[in-house]
């Protein structure tokens, strides 16, 4: 999400709203949350800074990592993040108020802000609870039969008003069980989407993540998040190169690329070349944002 939104912030027509996962267990997020009892911060951190006004210098201060004996290794934005929610007694004002501190083009939502484990239910029958152990049951080789919430939560409703509000929704790229598809899960967000009268942009990953996904081809991923987001998608933006310069390396990690397969209705597939660093999987970040651009307008019929 933070290359998405780091490309379309400049297109001065658009208000951007960014809904981000509340489920991280890892890194300095899962940390912070298991020391002082918060909502994970580092995603939210990421958008924000990619929707900064000086988005390099901001990330080279933000995101360093700060490491004495009471934050090992926790990065300066989310310690600041904390400092703000404990001030302001609210994550909602807290993130406000970095926006404004950054000068940030656009809304940051948590998509909730109650407490919760996302657990998942994988093919063989066995169930696991956090980020973290759904990603190691994927890589290594199970299948996700089925994602939840435990406890089912409420969304935010700032989060569920921007998604009412959309013209435009996207979905993705990110982590697929646990960054995309998690945001569905609160309890009013697909209730959200499917009464919502906004057109749908799914921008898929250029690679699997885990044994668990080696057979998935696009068709999988957009029946998945069709399923999760309760309606039809509109735009699929693919990815139509794949360099070789390094496939045997994430093939070693269990990454393999996402191919596009099956038949779609006329103009669904939207395709281009968006991987163009052949040292890096990551989406061409001005040719994403020139095909977002160029999809909006043309779903909006302007």
């Amino acid at each position: 999400m933070p290359t998405l939104l780091s490309g379309i912030k400049a297109n001065p027509f658009f208000e951007i709203s960014a809904i981000v996962t509340m489920f991280d267990t890892g890194g300095s997020s899962g940390k912070l949350k298991d020391k002082f009892g918060i909502l994970p911060p580092g995603d939210i951190l990421k958008c924000i800074l990619a929707l900064s006004k000086n988005e390099q210098a901001t990330r080279e201060i933000f995101l360093k990592r700060i490491t004495d004996i009471n934050y090992p290794g926790h990065t300066g934005g989310n310690i600041l993040l904390l400092g703000l929610e404990k001030v302001y007694g609210s994550l909602t004002t807290a993130i406000n108020a970095l926006g404004e501190i950054l000068s940030a083009s656009g809304k940051v939502y948590p998509v909730t802000l109650a407490k919760s484990t996302l657990c998942a239910e994988f093919s063989d029958g066995t169930t696991v609870k956090g980020e973290t152990l759904i990603d190691v049951g994927i890589f290594e080789g199970k299948a996700v039969k089925k994602l939840f919430l435990n406890p089912s939560i409420k969304a935010n409703p700032k989060a569920l008003s921007a998604i009412k509000k959309a013209d435009i929704l996207i979905m993705g790229p990110g982590s697929f069980y646990t960054s995309l598809l998690p945001n569905f899960l609160p309890q009013g967000v697909k209730e959200a989407i499917k009464e919502s009268e906004a057109k749908t942009i799914y921008v898929c990953n250029l690679l699997t993540e885990g044994y668990g996904m080696k057979n998935y081809k696009m068709d999988t991923f957009i029946k998945t998040v069709e399923s999760y987001a309760g309606r039809k998608i509109d735009r699929v933006i693919a990815n139509s190169h794949i360099p070789s310069k390094r496939l045997g390396e994430y093939a070693a990690e269990r990454k393999y690329p996402v191919k596009i397969s099956g038949k779609f209705p006329k103009n669904k597939i939207v395709a281009a070349n968006l991987w163009t660093d052949s040292n890096l999987a990551r989406h061409d970040q001005k040719k994403l944002s020139y095909l977002i651009d160029r999809v909006v307008f043309s779903l909006l019929n302007l």
